[in-house]
């Protein structure tokens, strides 16, 4: 009984600090562990399971009810989103009928986990010019709250190292933006490589158009990658040292979808670190500060019971073999 009350212990606080709903606690778990299968036509996300905690939905959303799904992104701030340039360019009233929808894996029944923000600004790269500089922030009109299945991507230095065989693409694209099937609305992701970027802007490849902001990843055979209104959305790989994933890139173009020798080319996020860093810093809203759950009283509170329960059961043990 008195090694059951132990470990009741020790697990209610490693529970207190396993749940908080601190922004950036959850960042770098893997998105999916299980899968490896396509986008194009493939795999659910499961709903319910926390995986692809930074990404969204960007929609034109009118009412709950009534709401179309036009780019992906990511939470990289709780009232900033990070995706395409091209998403947002040229787009008729992005800010009066456009939304940020966060935490569903299906968009067209959001389910009560779901949050929706409208969008307050809009700012494109100012070199942006539809394959190269295709990038842009969202400011949200109030921050987003983060829980265990809202949670900010991790956007790494350009100093950091990631395993190219160990990268997943994620969004809402493809069969239901062809055939317009509600059933197809929900949240795919897939197992992708890194390819070498030198490969992929060959002439046989892409014919030279990558522009040294860019990242290709796919498979050289195609048949496995993002399509459209995949668009925005991340690319993340695996810490090359570290149990960790970090997005590198997010989805901008490709010739068709999944082509032998055309994978996606992403916008790489490591290259744009800086200019995203910037782009936050320049907002005036108030920083929010979301509720962690309550706190562990380790090493004080919890410890002095831990250490009262081990004598009596020191004890218990003592009188045992006596």
């Amino acid at each position: 009984m008195i090694v059951l009350r132990l470990l009741i212990l020790l697990a209610t606080c490693v529970a207190a600090h396993g749940t908080s709903s601190t922004c950036g606690r959850i960042c770098g778990l893997r998105p999916v562990p299980y899968s490896t299968s396509r986008i194009v036509g493939g795999i659910q996300v499961p709903p319910g399971t926390g995986a692809w905690a930074g990404i969204v939905s960007i929609q034109n959303y009118w009412t709950p009810q009534w709401s179309m799904h036009v780019c992906g992104g990511t939470l990289i701030r709780p009232q900033w989103v990070l995706t395409a340039g091209h998403c947002v360019a040229n787009r008729t009233n992005p800010l009066s009928e456009w939304a940020v929808v966060a935490g569903t894996t299906f968009f067209t029944d959001k389910g009560p986990g779901a949050q929706m923000r409208r969008i307050k600004q809009v700012r494109i790269h100012k070199h942006y010019n539809v394959t190269v500089y295709d990038i842009a922030v969202l400011e949200l009109e109030k921050p987003i709250t983060c829980t265990p299945s809202i949670q900010l991507a991790c956007l790494a230095r350009s100093t950091v190292s990631v395993s190219a065989q160990n990268c997943y693409v994620a969004g809402w694209g493809d069969t239901w933006v062809k055939a317009q099937v509600p059933a197809e609305a929900r949240l795919k992701e897939a197992k992708v490589l890194l390819i070498d970027t030198q490969l992929c802007n060959s002439t046989e490849w892409n014919m030279g158009r990558l522009a040294p902001d860019s990242v290709c990843a796919g498979y050289p055979e195609g048949g496995t990658n993002t399509c459209q209104g995949d668009s925005g959305g991340p690319l993340v790989c695996k810490d090359s040292k570290a149990d960790i994933y970090w997005q590198v890139g997010l989805t901008s173009w490709a010739f068709g979808c999944a082509r032998p020798k055309k994978p996606t080319v992403f916008m790489s996020t490591q290259y744009y670190y800086n200019w995203i860093l910037e782009q936050v810093s320049q907002s005036t809203a108030v920083p929010v500060t979301p509720t962690p759950a309550k706190p562990c009283p380790f090493p004080r509170e919890k410890l002095q019971q831990f250490f009262k329960l081990l004598q009596e059961l020191l004890k218990f043990l003592k009188a045992k073999t006596a």
